[in-house]
């Protein structure tokens, strides 16, 4: 296996991991259940960073078996996951800090969109990152 496409995939588990953790630290911070795990009735408050890094490997295995098949299907399954979180973020942070911030000024559901819209953009920024740190050939 060539040692760049090694680097490239500790890259892609350190953006996975890293955003699982801040994730979860901001969720335990304001005491919100995230929002897909209180769908499946799971009560998991703070998952722990052992917890987090294994399910940070699985993803990189589905990942690397997904780049196998071809990049199209890699983008889609890294877009997918990367959906995921930013949309728990942005869930948390419309209900519990932009809430409080705007005050009275604006119903909540526009603070919850206002959580939700930068989270979108920054979950296209972080692909557009790895569209760009695996189409390239060197660091």
């Amino acid at each position: 296996m060539d040692i760049l496409l090694v680097a490239k995939f500790g890259v892609l588990l350190s953006i996975h991991t890293g955003l699982l953790y801040c994730l979860s630290k901001i969720a335990s911070y304001y005491k919100e259940p995230l929002f897909l795990l209180k769908r499946i009735d799971a009560n998991i408050q703070n998952p722990s960073l052992i917890m987090i890094v294994l399910l940070g490997l699985i993803i990189i295995i589905l990942s690397f078996l997904a780049l196998e098949q071809s990049k199209l299907t890699f983008y889609i399954l890294n877009a997918a996951f990367l959906s995921i979180w930013f949309l728990e973020l942005g869930i948390v942070t419309g209900k519990r800090f932009f809430a409080p911030l705007f005050g009275d000024d604006l119903p909540k559901e526009i603070s919850i969109f206002v959580g939700f819209v930068l989270a979108m953009n920054g979950g296209y920024f972080t692909l557009m990152f790895i569209q760009r740190l695996f189409s390239s050939s060197s660091f």
